[in-house]
């Protein structure tokens, strides 16, 4: 059995907690196909409760429990796959909030609203949260422009200015094309924000601020290498979401 208790814990449980943790354990084969909401619906307790049962018999979330169960019920391999997903999925949202600084949220929006020009650059698949981050502005009201062709990176220089925000969108930080690109817009003296999931040198060594999400790999065989751009829609929501307050 997984979930395991001594009796000095379980006498720090409520009684709502003790119910949730019995129907935990009583089900534990249902676990990897319910919701915290079925849970909670099924012991006559809210969400919740549920949510603070499990993390006091040891697991972090409802996510972990269920990937607990899966691995070590591996031999149905289907359920365990799809908590797999669904634990890098969770780990990429809470470790890409986690990293986000509230003043740096603040900072980037007052360089949107002080900027005369907002390039947004992006290459790859990347392109696609640069897009909807551009339209965003624009819709605020922001002199926008996404900029994802090679040549024109390397030739950022002859069309921005002090006066101009130039926002990176990243996954990795050591990209030599647009490291360039961003030594270019530093020359010119425009601000430079830099959204990636790597630490080290590269972008953010000419960034004015950088924010660092958590990415997790969606596939990697003969037919493709891809990184999930979730974290990214998450540094980019929070943006929009703040500016348009």
């Amino acid at each position: 059995m997984i979930i395991q208790i001594d009796k000095k814990n379980y006498e720090k449980l409520s009684d709502s907690e003790r119910i949730v943790v019995e129907y935990l354990s009583e089900n534990e084969d249902k676990i990897p196909y319910i919701s915290i909401t079925t849970i909670a619906e099924r012991t006559f307790t809210s969400p919740s409760t549920v949510s603070r049962a499990i993390q006091k018999i040891g697991f972090s979330s409802i996510s972990e429990l269920r990937y607990t169960i899966s691995e070590k019920n591996n031999k149905n391999i289907e359920p365990y796959k799809i908590n797999n997903i669904l634990s890098k999925s969770y780990r990429e949202c809470t470790q890409t909030i986690d990293n986000i600084k509230i003043t740096d949220i603040f900072r980037v929006v007052k360089f949107i609203k002080a900027a005369k020009k907002i390039f947004i650059i992006a290459r790859g698949t990347s392109a696609f949260v640069a897009e909807e981050f551009c339209m965003f502005l624009s819709l605020l009201g922001y002199n926008s422009r996404v900029i994802k062709d090679s040549t024109w990176l390397t030739k950022i220089d002859s069309i921005v200015s002090s006066e101009d925000l130039v926002v990176f969108f990243s996954i990795a930080n050591t990209t030599p094309e647009l490291a360039k690109c961003a030594s270019l817009s530093k020359k010119q003296k425009a601000k430079i924000v830099a959204c990636i999931c790597e630490s080290g040198i590269g972008l953010s060594t000419y960034s004015d601020i950088t924010i660092i999400g958590h990415s997790e790999n969606i596939a990697r065989n003969g037919r493709i290498v891809a990184d999930s751009r979730i974290p990214l829609y998450i540094i980019s929501r929070t943006i929009i979401e703040y500016l348009a307050l």
